[in-house]
């Protein structure tokens, strides 16, 4: 059996769709994963696939920046890094078999911005690890588009 996880667009609302209007300069986009682990975890699992974006302009960007993550996690550990080579790490949350919840917020500095430069794709991964049954994320990013 696998985790239960769920990937959402929050915004702009239809992303995938493609309903939104690409005309207004919409640079940002915010997306929702969830999990409620039974106990098997997750490696390497793409959550934002670079190739699913669109900039304003209809490309798919070149990289992404992320602004902000919230999150709230029970029990096991997360780790968020962009598919580079090596992966490149964008945030790692450790619950300790506790519950733990924050915002870790990159705006003052620019954000925390895709190291690119090679020739893997820049999706989003997620690596989950001291996984047991019933542990649980919710977490939120909003991530700026870079042409």
């Amino acid at each position: 059996m696998a985790d239960a996880t769920m990937v959402e667009y929050l915004y702009p609302p239809n992303m995938l769709d493609g309903d939104w209007d690409e005309k207004q300069g919409n640079r940002k986009v915010v997306v929702r994963m969830s999990c409620l682990s039974d106990g098997s975890g997750e490696t390497n699992v793409i959550k934002i696939a670079l190739s699913d974006l669109k900039t304003h302009n209809g490309n798919i960007p070149s990289r992404t920046v992320v602004e902000w993550i919230e999150y709230q996690i029970l029990g096991m550990a997360c780790l968020l890094e962009w598919d580079r080579a090596p992966h490149a790490e964008i945030l790692r949350i450790n619950a300790t078999g506790q519950e733990s919840s924050g915002r870790t917020d990159y705006q003052s500095y620019g954000g925390r911005i895709d190291p690119g430069g090679d020739d893997r794709t820049g999706d989003i991964l997620m690596t989950t690890t001291n996984v047991t049954n019933g542990d649980s994320y919710e977490i939120n990013i909003c991530l700026r588009l870079k042409d």
